[in-house]
């Protein structure tokens, strides 16, 4: 599949502008760039005159001339070192030392319940900027990520609008729930098909089990950080990002045409013994190639403008995003809505406080799942219409079997459409007192409901494709979740030494509720409004059901560091899950301890020129999975007609046991170790991450069919 697509990009700044209008004579400035380490000369340093394109270099000796306006301002630039700006303020003589660039092992990356130096990282921690995430023609967050990340496998089945399958590391798990964690500004989520990747400011993905841990009681399939634009100090600015294209399928499989087929049917039919079922196979031609007749240039369009702002004490950003997406199949379509609101507040210089709410609405068009098979077995011998605007019948042909459909009429009375909404967001507020302290307290709520109506009208195509009755299907799915946390965090470097300490709690609350309803005999309305009420009374039927899952946590972690040189950090998290209550282990801890050796920082390393950068890291750590079914080790039994005793002429319904269940559960337990180097060379500008791990789960939990004749069924 391909996707061919044009980017707009602008960016437009609503602000006051003030005009000072200046008359400078040009001067020329002269001086050395060296490295404010070692005091070297640094040669080919750009230097430009700040606001135009008058610019030089530096010489082998990393000397400079250059002509600029004497209240200019110059900006020396360099690859490895921190660029600097320096105003000529008349000067004719500027020198200038460089500091060698740190930003890389100065970036700070989001980890849980906050964030780190990348130089303190000892675990596994991957980030990708919301940037290179924006600028893939993908609708979905996740897809962007395809290839960026090494351990992180993307499967995506091509279908518009469609969430992929993440696995990171390798599955965590075998039974139950095996996606992976989103955690979306502090609120938990299993995915992310709500969020425009415009809205995206960065994605931090945890691979091993030592920075998992923290989120012990859902990380034993991964943890994703996602991190959402916020306001900024200064004017109002508005940014709007746009894409067009389409999808088309390439490398498509070359099927035989009408002439080949019919040939090949008459081989066959020679090989049994028959008679040949075509009389002239040329006559046929090239026939229906139902591939194209399927198939087509999928258009796919995204739109998404956002306004950010702000002064010192409140800053916004507000979004708006559309997506339209054909799918590959004529009929399929899928479209999302999105708004995004968040403020922050600086209430007093030590408490902030700020919110984010979402909204998303999505609706679809979507196809028969069989149409594929459909496609591929249909014979390209029979027409898609005959002359007289009735459907090609694969009957007519004697081609018996699974080949007795025409994909064309699939394709037309498949009606179903999927609707779903969202809302969710959070609300937080921030303490910093005592210096070294910081509180904060968070509450995010995530609510969706997601509509399937499916009809299926009284027709009669041809003779394999044709109802007796009208049906109309409706699958209701609502969602309710909470989630509270609390962090308490202190943080101080006090001479060589350099330590954060966490601790934290949280609760959560996660309900669903279904509702599958059929109704037969429903009559076709023209304007599309259909309703369970218009069929036969005697053919409705109702199925409801839900669930309700609650957990608290605990949990705290410590990070210290010694001269920037060994580093070392503990987690631990305990989890108490109702899945596990009344008939299982229903605390879980989850340990996990790492430690690093930035072996560049020591003395030995000073004088050699390989390394610009060298770390070795070590972590172990254990995560747990309660993607259990509610109340596992509850015995439950089923009445029924099947199950009667008569005493006295009088009938008793009885009762049967459903099936067998565990008197004692375990939390599945998922155990990691790994090994990593982290190198820098060339000034810093090539970088290598390499490492080692093992993955161990332990106490599966399955489900396993047991035998009628024990006394269960």
């Amino acid at each position: 599949m391909k996707r061919i697509f044009t980017r707009i990009s602008v960016l437009a700044g609503i602000c006051l502008l003030a005009i000072n209008v200046a008359f400078a004579q040009n001067i020329t400035v002269k001086g050395r760039v060296t490295d404010g380490g070692d005091k070297t000369t640094i040669p080919s340093v750009s230097v430009l005159v700040k606001g135009t394109q008058n610019g030089t270099q530096t010489d082998a000796s990393g000397a400079y001339s250059i002509s600029a306006p004497a209240n200019a301002t110059l900006v020396f630039q360099y690859l490895g070192y921190t660029a600097q700006e320096i105003p000529v303020n008349n000067r004719t003589t500027i020198n200038v030392e460089l500091a060698s660039s740190s930003q890389q092992l100065e970036q700070v990356v989001v980890v849980g319940y906050g964030t780190q130096r990348k130089i303190d990282v000892t675990g596994s921690v991957a980030t990708v900027k919301g940037d290179d995430i924006s600028k893939q023609a993908s609708s979905n967050a996740v897809s962007a990520l395809q290839g960026k990340v090494a351990g992180v496998s993307i499967t995506n089945n091509g279908a518009p609008g469609s969430s992929p399958q993440i696995t990171i590391r390798g599955t965590g798990t075998i039974y139950g729930n095996t996606g992976i964690l989103y955690v979306v500004d502090g609120v938990w989520y299993d995915d992310i098909s709500f969020i425009n990747p415009s809205d995206i400011e960065s994605v931090s993905i945890l691979k091993d089990a030592s920075s998992q841990s923290i989120y012990g009681i859902r990380a034993a399939n991964g943890v994703m950080l996602v991190t959402t634009k916020r306001g900024k100090t200064g004017e109002p600015t508005i940014t709007y990002n746009g894409s067009a294209g389409f999808r088309a399928v390439t490398n498509q499989v070359e099927m035989a045409n009408a002439t080949e087929y019919a040939t090949i049917i008459n081989e066959l039919s020679a090989s049994n013994g028959a008679n040949p079922l075509f009389a002239n196979p040329s006559s046929y031609g090239t026939g229906t190639n139902w591939y194209n007749q399927a198939f087509r240039n999928a258009f796919q369009t995204t739109h998404q403008v956002s306004v950010n702002g702000g002064s010192e004490k409140t800053t916004y950003n507000f979004s708006l995003g559309y997506n339209n997406e054909d799918g590959i199949v004529k009929t399929q379509n899928w479209k999302r809505y999105t708004a995004k609101l968040s403020n922050d507040f600086q209430v007093l210089k030590p408490l902030k406080i700020g919110y984010t709410v979402s909204g998303t609405s999505i609706n679809s068009k979507d196809i028969d799942g069989g149409i594929f098979r459909q496609l591929y077995a249909a014979g390209p011998v029979v027409p898609v219409y005959y002359a007289d605007g009735s459907y090609g019948d694969a009957n007519d042909f004697s081609l018996g079997g699974g080949n007795n459909f025409n994909p064309q009429v699939t394709l037309d009375y498949y009606n179903q459409q999927s609707k779903n909404y969202r809302i969710n967001g959070n609300v937080y507020a921030e303490l910093t007192f005592l210096k070294n302290f910081t509180f904060r307290t968070s509450a995010g709520g995530d609510f969706g409901q997601n509509e399937v109506r499916g009809y299926t009208p009284l027709f009669s195509a041809t003779q394999g494709q044709r109802t007796t009755q009208s049906t109309l299907r409706i699958n209701r799915n609502e969602t309710r979740n909470w989630i509270l946390e609390n962090t308490l965090t202190y943080k101080n470097t006090f001479g060589d030494h350099s330590i954060t300490v966490l601790a934290g709690t949280t609760a959560q609350r996660r309900k669903s509720y279904f509702v599958n309803a059929t109704a037969f005999d429903v009559p076709n309305s023209s304007d599309g409004d259909l309703y369970l009420s218009l069929g036969t009374a005697a053919t409705r039927t109702v199925v409801d059901g839900g669930s309700l899952s609650t957990s608290n946590s605990y949990f705290g972690r410590v990070n210290y560091s010694y001269k920037d040189k060994y580093l070392l950090n503990a987690t631990l998290r305990g989890d108490a899950a109702s899945q596990f209550y009344g008939g299982g282990d229903l605390w879980g801890y989850f340990p996990a301890i790492g430690a690093g050796w930035v072996i560049s920082n020591e003395d030995f390393m000073k004088d050699q020129k390989v390394f610009n950068y060298l770390k070795l890291k070590g972590s172990w750590g254990k995560v747990g999975n309660a993607g259990v079914p509610v109340n596992p080790t509850t015995l439950t039994v089923s009445q029924g007609g099947n199950f009667v005793a008569f005493y006295n002429g009088v009938g008793y319904t009885g009762a049967n046991v459903n099936s067998l269940v565990p008197s004692f559960l375990n939390w599945e337990r998922t155990t990691g170790t790994d090994i990593g180097i982290e190198a820098r060379f060339l000034d810093n500008r090539l970088s290598i991450e390499t490492g080692v791990y093992n993955k161990k789960t332990e106490q599966a939990i399955f489900e396993i069919p047991i035998l009628t004749s024990i006394g269960t069924a």
